[in-house]
């Protein structure tokens, strides 16, 4: 068997290309030849990938119509060479029309029905009105397969497109992020004797940074130590907002940013953490939460992060709307939420493996060739 995997960008490397390099590396080791045709790729991903051809394209037209013509036409110049197109991330599940492949999406999230509600330019609003429901032709009728991480994914997803998907958890790379240098990254971020508080994630809306220096603004009353280190990349409107913020309510010596930190550093970081905040919307930040289990650090989530039920219903985690209070009483008893971490690592280790992910995602794309 070969494996297009068609990513549009590889220019950052969260979560989503984390899960690309898992299940490529996976593929390569189990003698599947795989490809990944993309834009732009980092260096450090190119780097940690075995044996996978990578094809590139040039830069598409800035235009999003353009972006989705000029990915189906990269797509269809190479699906010949290969049995299955397994896509990921928007435009991909538009830029399959026509394709003669089977194809599997891995959809993290539905992005344009997850984009209407937001505050966006009417010309964008006129762009979803035309495209969402030529999205939900090609869906229909040229996707083979779907998967999705969780059940709050799964029933969204039904009720959108009316096509039931696989639910296939995502792995957590739980050996490496169970150990870290906690004393280091309190030297390096200036955290000694703090009361640490980390979000993780770009900085934009769907991640809310802002709920989370409202939240500071209510703490710092009662947790005089509190800091709020927001660890992820942004630029624009959105980071101008936070530090108006930040500005507005004296929070300066309250608050870090800290940029984008590479994987190592970012365990280091966990492990000074005292909790690990999450307040998102419906939009990514699937993987952190279970990262930060791994170092038995506490976690706090919104009831609209997707993977909220697997962490309320293996009571491993805080599922909250009032973030400080649920932070004040993690202060007020450490030991018990302690407890609750170290359970959620050891779910984390017996069920949430790259290998397994991977497994089943080769099992998908057998059953999309068989079913074809």
């Amino acid at each position: 068997m070969r494996v297009l995997i068609v990513n549009p960008s590889l220019s950052v490397y969260g979560g989503a290309e984390l899960l690309i390099v898992r299940l490529a590396n996976y593929l390569t080791e189990n003698g599947v030849e795989n490809g990944i045709l993309t834009t732009s790729i980092l260096p450090e991903i190119r780097f940690d990938l075995k044996d996978t051809k990578i094809i590139l394209r040039e830069k598409s037209p800035t235009d999003r119509i353009g972006q989705i013509i000029a990915l189906n036409r990269a797509i269809k110049a190479e699906e010949n060479r290969f049995d299955v197109i397994n896509i990921h991330n928007f435009p991909s599940e538009i830029s399959v029309f026509g394709c003669k492949r089977p194809v599997v999406w891995m959809c993290n999230e539905p992005e344009l029905h997850i984009s209407v509600g937001l505050p966006f330019s009417l010309k964008f609003k006129a762009f979803l009105m035309v495209i969402r429901p030529f999205e939900e032709f090609v869906v229909k009728n040229y996707i083979s397969r779907v998967a999705v991480a969780d059940e709050f994914n799964a029933k969204r997803f039904k009720t959108i497109f009316g096509v039931e998907p696989t639910i296939i958890s995502y792995g957590i790379d739980s050996e490496f992020f169970s150990v870290g240098d906690a004393e280091k990254a309190k030297r390096e971020f200036a955290l000694i004797d703090k009361f640490v508080i980390l979000q993780i994630g770009m900085l934009t809306p769907m991640k809310n940074q802002l709920e989370s220096l409202r939240t500071l603004k209510t703490l710092i009353k009662r947790i005089p130590n509190a800091m709020l280190v927001l660890a992820g990349s942004g630029e624009g409107d959105y980071k101008t907002a936070l530090h108006d913020y930040i500005w507005q309510n004296d929070l300066q010596d309250y608050a870090l940013f800290t940029g984008h930190l590479n994987r190592q550093k970012l365990r280091d970081l966990i492990h000074a953490s005292d909790v690990i905040l999450h307040p998102i919307k419906e939009q990514g930040g699937w993987l952190s939460p279970f990262e930060a289990l791994c170092a038995k650090k506490p976690v706090v989530v919104s009831s609209e992060m997707t993977a909220s039920e697997i962490i309320s219903r293996e009571r491993i985690g805080v599922v909250a709307a009032d973030y400080a209070t649920a932070i004040m009483n993690i202060n007020n008893d450490s030991a018990q939420y302690e407890a609750m971490a170290a359970r959620g690592a050891a779910f984390v280790k017996d069920n949430l493996s790259w290998e397994k992910f991977s497994e089943k995602m080769l099992g998908l794309f057998l059953d999309a060739c068989a079913g074809f």
